[in-house]
């Protein structure tokens, strides 16, 4: 399946067999290729009404090989990309499917400037398939391994509990994985039960006709969806006044991000509207629930409530403990949840060389209060963008942890949008201040960054962590953005003013450098120094070599430090641990265990296979030692 102007290179990519997707409409819409092989010849064959490649996708490889490093002919490969910053609904998620051949390869078309992530699923054989972990984030250009581990029978779940919900119409069902990710939709067999996807699909849920979701729970054998159970909703304003026409909404679930560098990322929640509050600033609402929410309660529910002006207000059972207007309470009184709605200031911005459409994003971390603390919940706010570069939230609540906004383009513009600095507390940042009539716009600084690894050559499909040095206050999460570097290694990326961090770590190297950006045009160069390792020879007590022994972590030592490099480097310490689950101790006892050596950080390990383990020791970079089995139970 070749373009013509396509490259030899790119060519021979497509006769190992590829597809890729049309450009993505706007609201997550996912578009999914399917690739056809054949035995001897490779034949690559689009799914009906999907196009060929897109112009400028870039050829990615990967290898699907099984717990022997034997090829895995025939496994299904998916990609999924987009921006782990942004919630799914404000982007494109670009999915894409390939098989892999004779030797294990897959190549997909990927776009450039997307955080993608990967996984393999085996095919099916004897009513069992083998799965991959998945393997993130990365860059088009990519090219990396996916390990699969043993077969285990395809998962099958049933579900019970649905009639007393059939007045509300005929129920969806579907498994998903984290975010982003993917989704199945579920059809259930004449013997009553559904036939799960996989090992990734952690997710099951039940959605009304018009796609709502009722009910979340994790993937399990036998599932029961709990019957309606009433709860009275009452609003008032801190006067005590009823509120007419306040929205009930229940949050039903989120649909979490992976943690593949170590971080989290915006997750998707899952809000249903119940009703509406009336004259009295009453509304009784049915939630799927095992028992009385207000009596015997354990499970989580939480409701939230919007007046007209005033931020929402949450209530109802969070990790075990009762919630009323976003404060912990020993126990709910009466039989109404009340919920105290107050009006806020809104958070008025102006962007003004923002096109019409765009839409400005803002993820926050709320306040559940519990005593002299509270604890964080994050929840994502949007708001258009009008012709003049205004926007404004009227519903973010009056307190906040931190927060930070990120702008999307609309759909086929060319504008790229700046990034911007967390905040600390509920503000924007002073750039998105309204201006008075014919001041300046702000400039902004065009960085041109380029990585290049420890040889010397491109990053090519690496991904960067970008966050701003002045961050006090602000966790390490809720502080970076992502940026993907493209095949030469780069990112061409416009920021506020200030001194910046880019970390990068890849499974070749790292850096952490300190960017002043001050000019309006910029370059910055990152050279990746190779990552630390440490060879270690495992024995037994009788000074046997030891195969097929894994590495854990076993605790970290960490010295705080005022560096904000150090400090960022600190916290994505467990990035280059992530691969650790493939290493095994090979024929001789030996296994070269690869780290980041972070200063201020101590990192112990231990071995352990299926005899037992070895005691704990602190890896230490170019060292080559001698490890012997602990007694049995001692490295425990």
């Amino acid at each position: 399946v070749a373009d013509i102007g396509m490259s030899q290179a790119e060519t021979e990519a497509d006769a190992m067999g590829i597809l890729s997707a049309m450009p993505s409409a706007r609201r997550l819409a996912v578009v999914l290729a399917s690739l056809v092989m054949g035995a001897g010849d490779l034949v690559g064959q689009a799914a009906p009404g999907v196009a060929g490649p897109r112009a400028g996708l870039r050829p990615t490889f990967g290898r699907v090989t099984d717990a022997n490093d034997e090829p895995v002919v025939g496994a299904v490969v998916t990609f999924v990309g987009g921006s782990p910053d942004l919630i799914p609904s404000e982007q494109d998620i670009h999915v894409v499917e390939v098989a892999t051949d004779q030797r294990g390869r897959a190549m997909a078309r990927l776009q450039p400037g997307l955080c993608y992530l990967a996984w393999a699923r085996g095919p099916e054989v004897d009513r069992e398939r083998s799965a991959s972990a998945v393997f993130g984030y990365f860059a088009a250009g990519a090219m990396f391994d996916l390990v699969c581990g043993a077969p285990e029978a395809v998962a099958t779940c049933s579900l019970s509990g649905e009639d007393a919900w059939q007045d509300l119409g005929p129920l969806r069902y579907f498994a998903l994985t984290r975010t982003p990710g993917t989704e199945v939709e579920l059809q259930r067999k004449q013997a009553g039960y559904f036939v799960l996807p996989g090992p990734l699909f952690e997710i099951f849920e039940v959605r009304l006709p018009n796609g709502e979701t009722l009910w979340q729970a994790q993937v399990g054998r036998e599932l029961h969806l709990p019957p309606p159970q009433a709860v009275k909703v009452r609003a008032v304003d801190p006067q005590g006044d009823p509120i007419a026409g306040a929205l009930v909404e229940h949050r039903v679930g989120r649909v979490s991000s992976w943690r593949l560098d170590g971080l989290r990322s915006v997750s998707d929640a899952r809000m249903r509207p119940l009703g509406v509050t009336d004259e009295q600033g009453r509304c009784v609402v049915h939630v799927p629930y095992k028992g009385d929410p207000l009596r015997d309660g354990r499970e989580n529910l939480l409701l939230f409530v919007a007046a007209s002006g005033c931020p929402a207000v949450a209530g109802g059972r969070w990790e075990r403990s009762c919630y009323v207007s976003d404060r912990k309470v020993p126990a709910f009184r009466g039989d109404e949840l009340q919920f105290v709605c107050t009006r806020a200031e809104p958070l008025r911005g102006a962007l003004a060389e923002a096109p019409a459409g765009t839409v400005a994003h803002f993820a926050a971390v709320c306040k559940l209060h519990i005593g002299n603390g509270y604890v964080h919940d994050s929840r994502v706010f949007t708001a258009e963008v009008a012709k003049d570069g205004a926007f404004l939230f009227d519903d973010v609540p009056a307190e906040l942890h931190s927060s930070r906004i990120s702008f999307v383009a609309p759909s086929g513009s060319e504008w790229q949008p700046p990034l911007f600095a967390s905040e600390k507390g509920r503000q924007l940042p002073s750039e998105l201040e309204p201006q008075p009539s014919g001041q300046a716009a702000v400039e902004f600084v065009a960085l041109d960054l380029v990585v290049v690894d420890p040889m010397g050559g491109p990053a090519r499909g690496a991904v960067a962590f970008i966050s701003c040095a002045d961050r006090q206050g602000i966790l390490v999460r809720d502080s970076l953005v992502r940026v993907a570097l493209d095949e030469r290694g780069s990112a061409r990326m416009r920021l506020v003013p200030g001194r910046w961090v880019v970390v990068v770590m890849t499974e070749a190297g790292f850096r952490g450098q300190e960017l002043q950006l001050d000019r309006r045009n910029q370059q910055a160069k990152v050279s990746l120094a190779p990552l630390g390792s440490m060879t270690v020879e495992f024995v037994d007590l009788a000074g046997k070599a030891v195969a097929g022994a894994g590495v854990e972590l076993s605790g970290t030592t960490t010295l705080g430090t005022n560096d904000p490099v150090g400090s960022i480097m600190q916290g994505l310490a467990t990035r280059a641990r992530l691969r650790w689950r493939l290493l095994r101790t090979n024929r001789q006892g030996v296994v070269k265990i690869p780290f980041v050596p972070v200063e201020g950080v101590e990192q112990r390990v231990q071995l352990r296979w299926s005899g037992g383990a070895s005691g704990k020791f602190a890896l230490e970079d170019g060292a080559k030692v001698t490890i012997t089995a602990a007694p049995r139970g001692a490295g425990r």
